[in-house]
């Protein structure tokens, strides 16, 4: 979580660490709670609180796509890569089942090199500046 809000807000490592400890309730060394994470993200969208002149500006929570396969829709979960064509502008703070990462201009910054592009997407927050 303490990359992916740096990358995502626009933050050192370091800047994003007090952070994430401050914000999101992270214990040193055991991880953030996601529930945690979800319930601070809806709390900015309402109160537009701020990171680094940075604000939550919209929350999608298990975002799906449709395919037509046979004469019938069939309803699937997006995988961060789907996720990543489809969302190719903007930044967003990605929530997976155990990880955080960021896809900012159609790029995924991440700091696991392998397999978070086959991820199911849990939550998406899209990060906008305040001025735009």
């Amino acid at each position: 979580m303490v990359y992916a809000t740096a990358s995502a807000f626009g933050l050192t490592y370091d800047q994003a660490h007090p952070v994430v400890r401050e914000k999101f309730r992270r214990q040193d060394r055991k991880g953030t709670n996601t529930m945690s994470i979800i319930t601070k993200m809806k709390e900015m969208v309402g109160t537009k609180e701020s990171i680094n002149g940075k604000y939550i500006r919209e929350v999608v929570t298990h975002p799906t796509k449709v395919y037509h396969l046979h004469g019938q829709d069939i309803v699937r979960s997006n995988r961060v890569s789907t996720f990543l064509k489809e969302h190719s502008q903007g930044t967003y703070l990605i929530l997976t089942r155990n990880h955080a990462l960021t896809i900012k201009d159609g790029a995924m910054i991440d700091n696991i090199t392998k397999g978070s592009g086959s991820a199911l997407v849990k939550r998406a927050f899209k990060v906008e500046s305040i001025e735009g």
